[in-house]
């Protein structure tokens, strides 16, 4: 039998990367400065994919629990009412906003209460390819945190999330993968492939905290390389040795190559429907300074 290992991979090389592509993305949008450094990513993944943005408006309206009572009614009534209000500005502004937007694009603007706007979102993220949005930190953490952990773990797709005030969106040359040989990170690489396929590099880094395997947990890396080698992806493998924590060793080898984008699989589990995030995941959420793109 003729081994075709090697034919077929130069003929997969051989192909235009490109044909691993995104057609539907979904953007956040809140009505706050940060729409439009989402609305730029989101335009400039669009363009170079050819495919459709979709407009997320999430309108939150206040929690009926924090009122009680015949006066609490009256004033969650007006409260509701005021933030409706606020939103059809912000959706006016919005409106005007997509309109020069290059792309084929569609706003869908959703009012719900605590709890229903998360499952909401997350629905809507399901008929997408990607979802653009926000790391939610500071003054964003409590109002978003929970839309955000929603999307993720319910939404079925990956998320790309920008750090707050990114930089104006530039070509993704640099690519680091965060691997761990677990089915969050098999699912991240699967999700972000068309990204990681448009990079000029790409690196992938495990973190060593104790040896394993034939080779100290360097197979994992070399499986994933030979994987990624057979998409046309061209990839270098690092174990990282570090007395610090995962979160550090990422952040510092993606500041030593440069990276444009981190890869990541995100962990969590469930009690009683309320989502915990892990600790590398959160760590990468609270400071990673360039754009993150997380699956679970």
């Amino acid at each position: 039998m003729t081994d075709t290992t090697q034919s077929s991979g130069a003929a997969i090389k051989a192909q235009d990367v490109r044909g691993a592509a995104y057609r539907d993305i979904a953007v956040h949008l809140d009505g706050s400065p940060e729409d439009e450094v989402r609305l730029a990513h989101a335009e400039t993944l669009a363009a170079y994919y050819a495919a459709r943005i979709t407009g997320i408006f999430t309108n939150l309206l206040p929690d009926p629990a924090l009122f009680a009572g015949d006066f609490g009614i009256s004033a969650i009534g007006q409260l509701v009412d005021a933030v409706t209000e606020e939103g059809d500005a912000s959706e006016k502004r919005l409106r005007q906003r997509l309109a020069r937007l290059a792309p084929t694009h569609e706003l869908r603007r959703l009012d719900a209460f605590p709890g229903l706007l998360e499952q909401a979102v997350a629905s809507e993220a399901r008929w997408n390819d990607l979802f653009v949005a926000s790391c939610p930190r500071e003054d964003d953490l409590a109002r978003w945190s929970p839309l955000i952990e929603s999307v993720m773990f319910d939404g079925g797709r990956g998320l790309y999330l920008l750090p707050p005030k990114a930089k104006t969106p530039s070509p993704i040359r640099t690519v680091l993968i965060g691997w761990t040989d677990t089915r969050q990170s098999a699912r991240a690489v699967a999700e972000a492939l068309p990204l990681i396929a448009q990079a000029t590099q790409v690196h992938i880094a495990t973190v060593r905290e104790e040896a394993h395997g034939r080779m100290g947990g360097a197979e994992v890396l070399a499986d994933i390389s030979a994987h990624l080698d057979r998409h046309g992806v061209d990839a270098t493998a690092t174990v990282l040795n570090t007395d610090t924590t995962p979160t550090d060793a990422l952040l510092a080898e993606a500041r030593r190559i440069s990276a444009d984008l981190i890869v990541v699989g995100a962990y969590g589990h469930s009690r009683f429907r309320e989502w915990v995030l892990g600790g590398v995941t959160a760590g990468l959420l609270d400071s990673s300074p360039v754009p993150l793109f997380l699956a679970h």
